[in-house]
């Protein structure tokens, strides 16, 4: 039965035990400084290579997830498509926002400011909304309000809150559809590298319907019905995640879909970063491996020199159980120093590595190395893990040391 006194005389034991641990480590301190450098030289370039993973994956990822157009999907050829196709797309969690297109012929307008008359540019309209990741965070435009593109913007000389005159021809230029339009902002460099506006659906339509000739130049936006059985000669999705843009591209083609999606750059990316990782794991495995060998070699040897005083100890009153835990937690005591001492250079390395200023601006734009706190905490447990594990041959020696072995030297 376990008793206050059977528990005080066990936590006794376990000091001593790590007491003659560390006492014993201290006394061969050439011996223990060399193994946790040994540990240290094994575990810092895994680190420092498991940052440069990190960093080279992040900063091509970054790259990609900056652009706004990565994640876009678009029908590669008109066709017919349902409202109800259109608001099935918007309803997959992988999406995170489908618009309208229509035929490029219906889908453009002439920008002209009032103040500079006679300098007219031509430009795509783009149907917009909420959450509409090429405007990145810009006022959504609604009835009679645009966002320029760059390219638009600086071939106008437009700023935000100016307002411009559209119109858009029919039949000739006979007949022209003018509307004036108040500029919201200028969209991100990013988002689209030709002449163009984004608008509200609504104005789209309201175009469309004129270039088509069924509304008059007269025609507002209180003439543009909402027509549920309306067909559009294409859409503009975003996914919601890089990798969504794989199964999208593979859904919409198994349905006859002809898509422009930047899939195979994502999969090009994603196939690098499961190599690298394969890669880190075989020579993480591998040098991982050859240390944990040597220390348990190392640990077996220290118990075979020690006999006779492992054997007194025996005879003084210490159980087998507690001399187990010798081998085993001056094993975790080597992987711990080891192992703090090679965060702490992995960090140097990293710092480093991240103050390549002479490669240029660009690689500087991301970290080159990237070393979480978390990926050295996990590096020093794991140590400590396999260290003690690797200590076990050394524990089972010990377990076979009887106290007999010591009365030859008493």
């Amino acid at each position: 039965m376990f008793t206050p006194v059977a528990g005080a005389a066990m936590s006794a034991r376990l000091r001593l035990i790590a007491s003659l641990s560390i006492r014993d480590l201290l006394h061969e301190h050439r011996l223990t400084i060399c193994s946790c450098i040994a540990l240290a030289a094994v575990l810092t370039p895994l680190i420092v290579l498991f940052g440069l993973k990190n960093g080279v994956i992040e900063g091509l990822r970054t790259d990609l997830i900056d652009n706004p157009r990565t994640r876009m999907i678009t029908n590669a050829s008109n066709r017919n498509f349902t409202v109800a196709f259109l608001n099935r797309l918007a309803s997959r969690p992988d999406i995170v926002f489908v618009a309208p297109r229509l035929r490029t012929l219906n889908s453009e307008g002439r920008f002209e400011r009032p103040d500079q008359p006679g300098q007219v540019r031509r430009a795509e309209l783009l149907a917009t909304g909420a959450n509409d990741p090429l405007l990145s965070g810009l006022p959504v435009p609604t009835g009679l309000q645009g966002v320029a593109s760059v390219s638009l913007a600086s071939r106008l000389g437009l700023k935000s809150g100016m307002t411009l005159t559209m119109r858009v021809p029919r039949a000739n230029d006979k007949e022209i559809l003018s509307v004036k339009l108040a500029l919201l902002g200028i969209a991100p460099p990013s988002s689209f590298a030709r002449d163009a506006m984004f608008v509200d659906p609504k104005l789209l339509l309201l175009v469309d319907g004129f270039v088509e000739g069924t509304l008059p130049p007269t025609a507002t936006l209180a003439d543009v019905a909402n027509d549920n059985d309306r067909l559009y000669a294409g859409f503009r999705a975003h996914a919601r995640r890089l990798e969504d843009v794989l199964t999208i591209d593979r859904d919409l083609r198994a349905e006859d879909i002809d898509v422009e999606t930047q899939a195979a750059e994502i999969s090009g990316l994603l196939g690098l970063d499961r190599s690298l990782t394969v890669l880190f794991a075989v020579l993480a495995g591998l040098g991982a491996v050859g240390y944990y060998v040597s220390l348990g070699v190392g640990l077996y040897a220290n118990v075979e020199r020690k006999q006779a005083e492992l054997s007194l100890l025996r005879l003084i009153g210490l159980l087998r159980r507690n001399l187990v835990l010798m081998p085993v937690l001056q094993g975790a005591i080597i992987a711990a120093v080891g192992g703090v001492v090679a965060a702490a250079v992995s960090l140097a390395g990293a710092a480093l590595l991240n103050d390549l200023s002479f490669l240029g601006p660009r690689a500087a734009a991301h970290p080159l190395c990237v070393v979480e706190p978390w990926h050295l905490a996990l590096a020093i447990a794991t140590s400590i893990v396999g260290a003690a594990i690797a200590a076990g041959f050394a524990a089972n020696r010990a377990a076979r040391v009887t106290p007999a072995e010591g009365l030859k030297d008493v």
